[in-house]
C-alpha cells in the first residue's frame, strides 16, 4: 500500500470516529427524550452554530463548582399539532430529561423527570406540574424550574419536535421491539392515534413514535419513561452499523429541521467524548423517585427533598441542598 493511500485510509478513519461520536452523542439525546436531532443540528453549522440569544434572566444557580460537568435540559415538543390548534397557544413539554456530561471522567448521567411531577414554578403561586413551566415561560423559565427543584445548574437546552424523531426513525430503518402489552389510544384533540399489538416485531417512525409516547396504563408516565429507554437501547444498536453510519449526512440535514439548541460546537465535542463508551455502562440512567398522588384532584407524581437526593446521589450528580418543595 502507497504512503497515499496509507494517509487516505488514516483520514477517512479519523472522520467516521468523529462522525460516530457525534452520531453517539444525538443517538443518546434523542431517544431518550426524542432529542435525536439537537447535536446534529450543530454538527451541520460546524464551527457557526446559530446561538440563541443571550438570556435577560441569570439563572437562580450558577455554574461555581462545576467546571468541568455539563448540565442539558432535554425538552421534548411536539409542535406537528400546530396545523389543527392556534400556533400561538403554548405547549408542555411532551418529555424533560436532564442529562449531566462529566468529560473529565468521560461519564453521562440521565435523570428522568416524569411530565407529572409536583413542583413550584418561579413567578407564578401554589403547585403545578413540571410540563407547564415551558408552556408559561418557554425555555428560560423550565430551565429556572428544573434547577431550582434539583437544586444543579441547568447550562444548556436542547429542544426537538416529535415529528422529527418519526423521520429519523425511518430513514435508520426503524427497530425490532418486544411490545410488553397491547397499546391503544386515541385523543381526537391532540391529534393523538396509538394501537399496537403485543409482541416482538419492526417499529418504523409512526410506530416508534407511538410506542415511546403510550402512557395510559397503570404506570402512566413512569413506564412511559421506561419504554423510552427501552425503545433508545434498541434503536442505538441499530444505529451503529455500516449502513447507518454512511447516511449520516443525509440524517444530519433533515434532523436540522426540527431542533433548537445553544450549544457550540466545542461543548458538542466534550459531550461526544463521554458518550463513546454508550455500550459499555458509561451512561448511567434513572427515573425521579416519587410515588403516586391525588392532590385536589390533580393527579401528580409526588417527591420529597429526600428523594431528589437519592436519585441525584445514585446518579452521581452533584448538587446543593434540596429545599422542601
Amino acid at each position: 500500500m502507497t504512503d497515499q493511500k496509507k494517509t487516505g485510509n488514516r483520514r477517512y478513519k479519523k472522520r467516521l470516529r468523529k462522525g460516530r461520536a457525534f452520531f453517539s452523542l444525538v443517538m443518546i439525546l434523542f431517544l431518550m427524550a426524542s432529542c435525536f436531532a439537537a447535536g446534529m443540528r450543530i454538527y451541520n453549522r460546524f464551527f457557526r452554530p446559530r446561538a440563541q440569544v443571550a438570556e435577560t434572566q441569570k439563572d437562580t444557580l450558577t455554574t461555581e463548582g462545576f467546571s468541568n460537568r455539563i448540565n442539558v435540559l432535554l425538552l421534548g415538543t411536539d409542535d406537528g399539532d400546530s396545523e389543527d390548534f392556534d400556533k400561538d397557544v403554548p405547549k408542555r413539554t411532551d418529555a424533560m430529561l436532564l442529562v449531566s456530561f462529566d468529560p473529565e471522567n468521560s461519564q453521562v448521567s440521565v435523570l428522568s423527570l416524569p411530565r407529572d411531577t409536583r413542583v413550584t414554578i418561579p413567578g407564578r403561586r401554589g403547585h403545578d406540574k413540571i410540563n407547564a413551566a415551558y408552556a408559561y415561560g418557554g425555555v428560560n423559565l423550565a430551565k429556572r424550574t428544573v434547577a431550582n427543584l434539583l437544586q444543579v445548574p441547568v447550562n444548556h437546552y436542547m429542544q426537538v419536535d416529535w415529528q422529527g424523531f418519526i423521520k429519523v426513525v425511518d430513514m435508520l430503518g426503524g427497530v425490532d421491539l418486544d411490545v410488553e402489552q397491547d397499546m391503544d389510544y386515541e385523543d381526537p384533540y391532540a391529534d393523538l392515534k396509538i394501537h399496537l399489538k403485543k409482541g416482538k416485531q419492526h417499529l418504523n417512525g409512526e410506530k416508534a413514535g407511538e410506542y415511546v409516547r403510550f402512557r395510559h396504563d397503570e404506570m402512566g408516565d413512569i413506564g412511559r419513561v421506561e419504554r423510552q429507554q427501552k425503545f433508545m437501547k434498541a434503536l442505538a444498536k441499530q444505529a451503529f452499523t455500516v449502513g447507518n453510519m454512511v447516511k449520516l449526512p443525509v440524517i444530519i440535514g433533515t434532523a436540522s429541521e426540527y431542533v433548537k439548541t445553544d450549544m457550540t460546537f466545542i461543548q458538542l465535542v466534550k459531550a461526544a467524548n463521554c458518550l463513546r463508551i454508550f455500550g459499555e455502562g458509561g451512561v448511567k440512567s434513572a427515573s425521579l423517585k416519587g410515588d403516586f398522588g391525588d392532590i385536589g384532584g390533580v393527579s401528580y407524581w409526588v417527591t420529597t427533598p429526600s428523594k431528589i437526593a437519592a436519585t441525584l446521589d445514585e446518579l452521581k450528580i452533584p448538587h446543593r441542598r434540596i429545599p422542601s418543595i
